[in-house]
C-alpha cells in the first residue's frame, strides 16, 4: 500500500518537528514522544532505542553545544522514508548532516546519517550547505 502525498508532507513535518526538537533545543522529553519504542539506528556510534538518542543528545549538552535553530536546506520525502539536509553547530565548528528518517506510525523508527564538519582548506568555493 502506498503513502499518499498528503502522508509524505505529514512525514516531513513530524520529522523536521523531531530533529529540532530534539537536536535543536536539546529536549530529551521531545525523544519519548518522536521515537519509537524500537527505533533501529544505523549510525554505529549511537545505541539502538529512544535511549542511544538521549544518551548522545545529553553528550551533545554536556559538550556545551547550544541550542540553536537547525537550518534545514532540502527535505525530501518518499513513501514512509524522509531525507533532511541541514546544517548545525557543534564545538564552534559547522556541520552538515545528511539524516535519513523512516517514519511509522507517526514516530521516527529508523535511522542512517552522514555527516561532515566544515573544512579549513577548500579545493573548490561551493557551498556545501
Amino acid at each position: 500500500m502506498g503513502v499518499s502525498m498528503s502522508e509524505e508532507q505529514a512525514n516531513k513535518e513530524i520529522v523536521i518537528e523531531a530533529y529540532q526538537r530534539t537536536f535543536g533545543d536539546l529536549d530529551v522529553a521531545a525523544i519519548d514522544e518522536f521515537f519509537s519504542k524500537d527505533f533501529k539506528q544505523h549510525n554505529p556510534t549511537i545505541a539502538d532505542g529512544p535511549e542511544g538518542v538521549k544518551a548522545l543528545v545529553r553528550m551533545l549538552s554536556s559538550q556545551g553545544v547550544s541550542r540553536q535553530k537547525v537550518e534545514f536546506k532540502h527535505v525530501v520525502a518518499e513513501g514512509d522514508v524522509v531525507i533532511l539536509h541541514s546544517r548545525y553547530e557543534m564545538a564552534g565548528a559547522e556541520w552538515r548532516f545528511i539524516d535519513i528518517y523512516r517514519v511509522e506510525n507517526g514516530q521516527l523508527a529508523e535511522h542512517w546519517d552522514a555527516m561532515m564538519q566544515m573544512p579549513e582548506v577548500r579545493a573548490n568555493t561551493n557551498s556545501m550547505f
